[in-house]
Parts: structure tokens; C-alpha cells; sequence
């Protein structure tokens, strides 16, 4: 079912789409109007189950498009974005796909550390330079959207990596929104605070830390995948045409009081 038409006539790329968070941003681009939606993941079977996404959403209406891409890879990201010029290039490039560690504290080896850098942080930049290239060639008045986390405003000392990478995407983004600003292409990150997805609730002691943060947060529950999908697609959409390089905390007010 639409909810509204403020995505109309854009097309819009998500990275990492097929599962939790991601999967509610591509569903949310469709609800609000998007012209067609393309997915990119590793697999477009979701880790959550149920159907393909593109499956999903063209049962809302809309085109929708499943395309691998391995987005630690120049080329990937290069040809992922072409793929965008099947309706006329992309206008709102979300930069969703990330990783997470099992051991990542302050002794976290150099191979994992990496190996989430280059997803989490490298990724990011790959994937915002190809949008951003296309974007100049047609022209477009584009949006760049970058997933961050609460985690890369307040960290722990069991997320140095993921903090790490997650506090590099919101100054990314205020980089780049400074560096294409005067190609009218605007670039924000989003951070969510403590989500209720279903790889959170399938996980014992991750569902044990997230009942505690639900204590704290002012609005007292967990955020919902798709209230920040919600949040995206304001800052895809012309309603945010003056906003760029901020970070949107969707987090029901958690960072405001830790």
C-alpha cells in the first residue's frame, strides 16, 4: 500500500537491501512512490526469511530490480549503478550494506578489522563516488544517503571496529556533502539507535542488551525497521531539498540521554 507519492518519479538504489534494515528501506522507497527500486546484496534470499525482496515490492506496484554486488569492489559499485539507467540513472543512492564481528574489542585481529573496513567504511565511498558520477552525467539533483549507527556517535569497548567504521561514515558524509554540494547532489547519514529486527530477536544475549537500552530510551520501546525507512525516504525526497551533510539520529532519543 502507498503511503505517499514524495519519492515520485526518482529511482532509488539500496545497498544491502534484502535483509532487516535495509529490506525496510527499499519497502519504504516503494510505499512512498518510488519510480522503481533497485536491491543489491550478496544473496536476494532475506537472512529473516520470507519472499525475494523484488518480489516484495513489485507486489506493491512498483519495478524492482535484485542485482549482486560485492560493495568492497570499485567495479561492483560501478556496474551496480549502471544498472540504474534502466530508468534513467539513480536519484537517491542509500548506502545501507554493512557487517558486523563476533570478537571486536580492543583486540580485534587485523584481518577482521579490515575485512569490516572495507565494507563498512571503503564501501561507502566506493559506492557514493559511482551514484555521484552518474549523477553529475545526467545532471541529476541527487541524494546520498549513508547508514551509520548510534554506535558511531557513543561506542563500547566491544565495538571497536564497527564504532570505528560507523563514526568514519558520518564525517564521510559531511565530506561529501561539502564536495558535491555545488552539483546539487546532497549527502546525509543516518544513524538508528537499538532496532527490533528479526536477527535481534533470534539472538539470546543481543535481545538481553537490547531490553536494557529499551529501559533507557525515552520513548520506551525499540525502533521499528521501517521508521527508519521512513527517515530515508524524507532525506531522498524534495522534502529535505535544503538538507545535507547532517546526521539523523532515529533512535527515540537514546543518545540524548546516554
Amino acid at each position: 500500500m502507498q503511503t505517499s507519492n514524495i519519492l515520485a518519479g526518482k529511482t532509488v538504489l539500496v545497498t544491502g537491501g534484502c535483509s532487516g534494515i535495509g529490506q525496510a528501506i527499499a519497502v519504504a522507497a516503494a510505499r512512498h512512490g518510488a519510480k522503481a527500486v533497485i536491491v543489491s546484496d550478496t544473496t536476494d534470499s532475506p537472512r529473516d526469511g520470507g519472499d525475494p525482496i523484488a518480489v516484495r515490492i513489485e507486489e506493491l506496484g512498483v519495478p524492482a530490480r535484485f542485482r549482486y554486488a560485492n560493495v568492497a569492489k570499485r567495479r561492483d559499485n560501478d556496474v551496480l549503478v549502471e544498472a540504474a539507467c534502466e530508468f534513467d540513472g539513480v536519484d537517491v543512492m542509500v548506502l545501507n550494506a554493512g557487517i558486523s564481528l563476533h570478537a571486536d574489542g580492543p583486540d580485534v585481529s587485523e584481518g577482521d578489522y579490515r575485512r569490516l573496513m572495507s565494507v563498512n567504511l571503503d564501501g561507502m565511498l566506493l559506492g557514493a563516488q559511482a551514484a555521484a558520477c552518474q549523477m553529475r552525467r545526467l545532471r541529476k539533483a541527487g541524494s546520498i544517503v549513508l547508514m551509520s549507527s548510534m554506535a558511531g556517535i557513543a561506542s563500547g569497548g566491544k565495538t571497536v571496529a564497527y564504532s570505528t567504521s560507523k563514526g568514519g561514515v558520518i564525517l564521510l558524509a559531511k565530506a561529501l556533502a561539502g564536495a558535491l554540494g555545488p552539483d546539487s547532489i546532497r549527502v546525509n547519514s543516518v544513524a538508528p539507535g537499538v532496532i527490533d529486527t528479526g536477527i535481534l530477536c533470534a539472538t539470546p544475549a543481543v535481545a538481553a542488551v537490547a531490553e536494557g537500552f529499551r529501559h533507557r530510551t525515552p520513548l520506551r520501546r525499540l525502533g521499528l525497521p521501517a521508521e527508519v525507512g521512513d527517515a530515508v525516504a524524507f532525506l531522498g525526497s524534495d522534502l529535505s531539498s535544503y538538507i545535507s551533510g547532517i546526521t539523523l539520529c532515529v533512535d527515540g532519543g537514546l543518545l540524548s540521554v546516554i
